[in-house]
């Protein structure tokens, strides 16, 4: 088993595929591994497996997410970073922090259509932290 750390940058809410970093990371252990964990170490960002052929996919996901977790609702009692803070930490929560996907031929084990992303729920600029588990 081993972990690795990767480090995303992100400029604005929406998705990031992330599927040939964590690839690189996979590639570079040098050994047969059968698992690939993946966790993002924040409460506003997240990660989702999602088809990666039509970014019209990730408008609409982030479409529906706009119109089901509002910003700025006046219901939510948390909003020490902006409008955005409650509605980012409740899209964490739909969308998940995880995932757990096979390794296949030295490489994530994912569908032909199918791409891993990070999520950033928050405006601006930030740098998310990932911790990747080989075993």
């Amino acid at each position: 088993m081993s972990q690795q750390q990767l480090f995303i940058k992100t400029h604005r809410r929406g998705a990031i595929e992330i599927t040939q970093q964590v690839n690189n990371v996979i590639a570079i252990q040098g050994h047969l591994v059968e698992l690939c964990h993946v966790f993002v170490l924040h409460s506003s960002a997240s990660l989702m497996i999602t088809g990666s052929e039509d970014s019209d996919i990730l408008l609409d996901v982030e479409d529906y997410l706009q119109k089901t977790v509002q910003d700025a609702n006046p219901k939510y009692r948390h909003n020490n970073k902006g409008d955005f803070d409650m509605s980012g930490h409740i899209r964490t929560i739909l969308t998940g922090e995880a995932k757990t996907i096979p390794i296949v031929d030295n490489k994530l084990g994912l569908g032909q259509f199918q791409g891993l992303f990070l999520y950033e729920h928050r405006a601006g600029e930030n740098t998310r932290k990932l911790i990747i588990t080989l075993s």
